[in-house]
């Protein structure tokens, strides 16, 4: 089953997802002669900017990003302590975005106020959630429901791109998503000159997130020594 189909029906209700691939599935006639009748824009690429990646205006309503690694790499992405951050698309309810985590960060189980869908695009990294840990590599998909508490860390050499898609408010699009990691990103930053670990280096040795690191890749202590954020 495709990644996106995958996606639609985690997020949408047993009966909504039927009716959005079957009920609201239409070649009548008059459809499609009222869509012949109404003007067609031209295909478009839309250029990044300091808030958002280029993506393809492809037809009302549709936009296409046809490589999100080219996001990655985009003015848009802001590194925090919690990974790598930067939008991809939104639609009327839920929005995509990535995280990209780096070698050697910890973040330690905390809740969120809404749940998640998250595909992991390449690399591989921990999930952490009610003391047991779980490798996730390239092709894995997880969900978590509200309120969950859920940590990621990643112990091995390659770090780990992550895509997910999770609902928006009404008005949420590029300008909130930027400046919602911005003050993230301040407050990340407050927390770890208090003293919040972000990082394996800043855990005790004897810590299970380490004990599991060690366990799960034999070149872990390559991983901590070359912890420079």
């Amino acid at each position: 089953m495709k990644l996106a189909i995958i996606l639609a029906a985690a997020l949408l209700p047993a009966t909504a997802f039927a009716q959005a691939h079957h009920g609201d599935h239409s070649h009548d006639e008059n459809d499609n002669h009222a869509q012949a009748n109404a003007p067609v824009l031209p295909k478009k690429t839309v250029p990044a900017t300091s808030i958002s990646p280029e993506y393809v205006q492809f037809a009302t309503n549709i936009e296409i990003i046809p490589d999100i690694e080219k996001a990655v790499a985009s003015p848009s992405a802001l590194l925090t302590h919690e990974g790598l951050f930067g939008p991809l698309l939104f639609a009327e309810q839920n929005r995509a975005f990535f995280i990209e985590l780096k070698p050697g960060m910890f973040l330690a189980e905390h809740p969120h106020p809404t749940g998640s869908i998250i595909y992991t695009v390449r690399g591989k990294w921990v999930l952490a959630s009610e003391g047991k840990r779980q490798v996730m590599e390239a092709g894995s998909l997880f969900r978590f429901g509200d309120q969950m508490p859920t940590g990621w860390e990643a112990p091995f050499g390659e770090g780990a791109l992550l895509l997910v898609v999770k609902g928006k408010a009404p008005n949420d699009g590029y300008e909130t998503f930027n400046k919602g990691i911005l003050s993230m990103q301040a407050a990340v930053d407050k927390e770890r000159k208090e003293g919040t670990a972000f990082y394996y280096n800043a855990l005790a040795p004897n810590h299970p997130a380490i004990v599991f690191a060690r366990s799960v890749n034999p070149n872990f202590d390559t991983v901590l020594k070359n912890i420079k954020y």
